[in-house]
């Protein structure tokens, strides 16, 4: 599930008070934090979180297989509809009875009408459903994005400071960049799907 307020406050040490907001406030920042940090996970991974539809115009690149055609965004959920520009390419179209649904691509069925996608440019239209579903999504990248916005947090509480001494004893907060490169390779950890993963028959 998305990360939420609740998810974000469960972790933290601070409080409204402490950062000089009222509970709204408090709340409308970490929300806006939460949405801040849930696009820089999405955008380090590659991939939507949540399901987005698309429609991509492609064509098989020469260096994989005949039958085999990748998609650009992944894991693929779904595929509504598949065609071939018949007008532009010799040979029969493509239905989507005649291909296997795969998290990174299709493959023609070996009984297919056809037996190799087109390298012409633009020649294949695929509308497919992507992304990593909201109820599915693996507790690796929102551990990263509460990590993230913890972080923030404490910066803000900290005012930026990176190190001080208390009570004669030496604290050294992370840098920032620091932190964010360890949640990012912490969501790094979910296993994107490449195009020689798995398939599955939708």
């Amino acid at each position: 599930m998305p990360v939420t307020v609740a998810d974000v406050k469960a972790e933290l040490v601070v409080s409204a008070e402490s950062v000089g907001l009222s509970d709204t406030e408090f709340d409308d920042l970490l929300s806006a934090l939460i949405d801040r940090e849930t696009e820089r996970v999405a955008d380090e991974l590659d991939v939507s979180l949540g399901v987005e539809t698309t429609t991509e115009v492609t064509e098989r690149p020469v260096s994989v297989r005949e039958f085999a055609l990748p998609l650009s965004d992944r894991p693929v959920q779904s595929v509504t509809s598949v065609g071939i520009d018949t007008d532009r390419v010799a040979g029969d179209g493509v239905t989507l009875d005649d291909v296997i649904v795969g998290s990174a691509g299709l493959e023609l069925k070996p009984d297919a009408d056809r037996t190799r996608w087109p390298t012409d440019r633009r020649s294949i239209t695929v509308e497919y459903d992507h992304g990593v579903p909201d109820d599915d999504r693996p507790e690796v990248i929102d551990g990263a994005i509460v990590g993230l916005v913890r972080h923030a947090v404490a910066e803000i509480e900290a005012d930026g400071i990176n190190s001080e001494s208390i009570d004669g004893h030496n604290v050294n907060y992370e840098l920032g960049d620091d932190v964010i490169a360890r949640h990012l390779s912490r969501a790094l950890r979910f296993d994107e799907p490449d195009f020689f993963g798995g398939t599955q028959v939708v």
